[in-house]
């Protein structure tokens, strides 16, 4: 999903590409993977800096200010990855494929009996 702004987008220590989608500059990390880190582990800009130190601590406000100005569109943008996520896994199920099969569950089981010999 991607949504559109009146006025071309600039913002200090991000790169923004045409559809909007913005990362970290001279990283890989995208803002909506920094938001959704943030709010799984409940983790300030502080501990985001600890776990990505590559990143600075000014890199990562200027990913929430992003974020806060565009957060709509930037939660329906994440709601639409994990939604593509799960039809991708459930897809995986039907054809037998992962860690939900019974094949790979047994085969779970014997590595931990074997480990516990």
């Amino acid at each position: 999903m991607t949504f559109t702004t009146d006025t071309p987008v600039t913002w200090q220590y991000l790169e923004i590409d045409a559809q909007n989608q913005a990362t970290i500059a001279q990283s890989r990390v995208s803002v909506a993977q920094l938001i959704q880190e943030k709010h799984a582990h409940g983790w300030s800009p502080e501990e985001l800096h600890f776990q990505h130190p590559e990143i600075s601590l000014a890199a990562i406000y200027s990913a929430l200010s992003y974020y806060y100005t565009y957060q709509p569109q930037i939660d329906a943008q994440i709601a639409q990855q994990q939604e593509e996520i799960q039809n991708l896994q459930a897809d995986l199920i039907t054809i037998g494929v992962g860690h939900h099969t019974a094949d790979f569950k047994q085969r779970l089981q014997q590595k931990r009996k074997s480990y516990e010999l």
